[in-house]
């Protein structure tokens, strides 16, 4: 009997415990759980013939559908709402762990001094239904995607995926992603239903620490005028090489992305020789100077080499290959043309020659207000009002537009060396 009510026939009491325990491991299987019941189950015993018993013999199928069960599983809370319903403490807290790990990387270069969330986070224990549990792999990527939400937009005439992107705060690229299949080129007709997809952080973590890492300093080309040589030509008197430091700072980091970055610390470990070339006398005679060149391809080979390093990965405190942070990919390109810039893109805007946006030329500085006020993003200019940077850990190395609203709104200045 269930709940006082007669649901069917078993042989013994030990047969109905054994059906109530059997469908009870069948719930709770896949989640390495075993289910519960609150219902009041009891046994009497009957004198039936075997006619009737037969027939009323209490089928697993019967009895799975008059009992009701749970299983105790766990919530984890994002300022009081439910992300995730997972089946142990253990889980709750190993996703979280995992979360954490994604975006905070500590090595022998990167102390972590402390990691916690914005959000106020809570794992309680639930009465709930097989349904609503979630594997811990699962609850992993949902953090990781964030919360999605999805509005339809009804195309305008003369609309384009640029100003439908700048009308909703979004970039072009981030409405394209929504929209399989649709590309810069696709053309858009009056009435036509565009996806909007956005998505924002379920949890935010927040590191803190020093990071210590080894950076170029560039060597200087200094240009001297040689009467003797022909007009137009140049000979390396002096082969310029790089100088090393060790450069340390203190840092503050929103899931990955740079917050606040101050340099504590610089120790030169080997100093830079600068390249001295002569150069042979233009048309007119002059004086003789020293002046820093973007290279001797000027700014064409230095957007070249710029967009020749799209896809590189970011890294938080990258200044190689291997990875680029915003300043250090600015400052890594430059090198390359023997031009020595500042570490940060703080430093590096206060110290360029500002440029106004009208008078952008292939090479100069651009500089954004992200994640944080002043000149806290920076990338460099190719032309047709595009540039290239070392966008984010998800994108890497790209190129983006100045007119894209998330940049066009945030757009600080620029600057020219």
């Amino acid at each position: 009997m269930i709940n006082g009510q007669q649901i069917g026939l078993v042989q013994n009491v030990n047969a109905g415990k054994n059906l109530v325990e059997t469908i009870l491991k069948q719930k709770g299987e896949p989640f390495g759980l075993i289910a519960k019941t609150h219902d009041q189950i009891a046994y009497e015993n009957v004198r039936v013939n075997p006619a009737v018993y037969l027939e009323s013999t209490l089928s697993e199928k019967t009895l799975e559908g008059k009992l009701k069960f749970y299983l105790e599983g766990y919530k984890l809370e994002v300022d009081g709402s439910t992300i995730a319903i997972l089946p142990s403490k253990e889980d709750s807290d190993k996703v979280l762990k995992d979360y954490e790990e994604y975006y905070v990387k500590p090595s022998t270069e990167n102390k972590v001094t402390s990691v916690n969330f914005v959000e106020k986070v809570s794992v309680e224990e639930a009465e709930v239904q097989p349904d609503q549990i979630k594997q811990l792999d699962q609850t992993f990527k949902e953090l990781i995607d964030g919360k999605i939400t999805t509005k339809d937009y009804t195309v305008l005439a003369n609309d384009s995926w640029w100003l439908i992107a700048r009308k909703n705060d979004m970039l072009t690229d981030e409405v394209l992603a929504g929209n399989p299949g649709s590309t810069k080129e696709t053309k858009l007709k009056p009435g036509q239903i565009v996806k909007l997809v956005a998505s924002t952080p379920y949890l935010t973590v927040v590191s803190q620490g020093t990071y210590s890492g080894s950076e170029t300093i560039p060597f200087d080309v200094v240009t001297k005028t040689d009467n003797s040589l022909g007009v137009g030509q140049t000979k390396v008197i002096t082969q310029g090489s790089n100088g090393a430091k060790i450069v340390t700072y203190s840092y503050v980091q929103n899931n990955g992305i740079d917050v606040t970055k101050k340099v504590l610390e610089e120790k030169i470990t080997q100093t830079p020789v600068s390249q001295v070339v002569a150069k042979g006398p233009s048309s007119r005679p002059v004086m003789i100077a020293s002046t820093l060149s973007r290279g001797s391809s000027g700014s064409s080979s230095l957007v070249d080499r710029a967009l020749s390093l799209q896809g590189t990965s970011y890294v938080f405190g990258g200044t190689s290959k291997n990875g680029f942070d915003c300043s250090g990919f600015t400052k890594y390109v430059y090198a390359s043309s023997g031009i020595s810039l500042p570490r940060t893109s703080f430093a590096q805007f206060d110290s360029g020659n500002p440029v106004s946006k009208d008078n952008l030329q292939s090479g100069d500085l651009v500089f954004f207000s992200t994640y944080a006020s002043g000149a806290s993003h920076v990338g460099i200019y190719i032309g047709g009002g595009r540039f290239v940077h070392a966008s984010n850990p998800s994108s890497g190395v790209k190129t983006s537009s100045l007119s894209d609203s998330f940049y066009s709104s945030r757009y600080l200045g620029a600057r020219r060396y």
